[in-house]
């Protein structure tokens, strides 16, 4: 079984771009990279239009881990044409309120692909 430490996938991602990630990695990249996005910035309406590479990965991978209430709530925020908004805010919220689902559903696909995730740099 292959272990991927999730920290290590973000920053390689944020340093070499998301096509320099295994598909699997960018499944895990996509989703902790926009968990952090709004952990800092608490909406990532503004995000949409500037990584649309990876909104269409981010709804790939929700696709298939099963998440559908994040999938329609991220495709909504892509139709949407203005930033920041209440409803933009609203869709943000309900997205990151399935956090905890969505991290155990790509748990389970990772484990099927004999994958598990360390969230731990340093091997812990």
């Amino acid at each position: 079984m292959d272990t991927f430490v999730v920290p290590d996938i973000e920053a390689r991602g944020l340093t070499l771009g998301l096509h320099a990630l295994t598909p699997r990695e960018r499944d895990v990249f996509v989703i902790y990279d926009l968990q952090l996005y709004y952990e800092v910035k608490g909406c990532f309406a503004d995000h949409v239009p500037d990584a649309p590479g990876q909104f269409d990965w981010l709804e790939d991978v929700l696709a298939r881990i099963g998440d559908l209430g994040s999938l329609r709530a991220i495709k909504q925020l892509r139709e949407l044409d203005a930033n920041e908004t209440p409803q933009a805010q609203a869709l943000c919220d309900a997205y990151a309120a399935r956090n905890e689902f969505r991290w155990k559903c790509l748990e389970r696909y990772l484990l099927s692909q004999g994958v598990q995730l360390n969230w731990s740099s340093n091997g812990g």
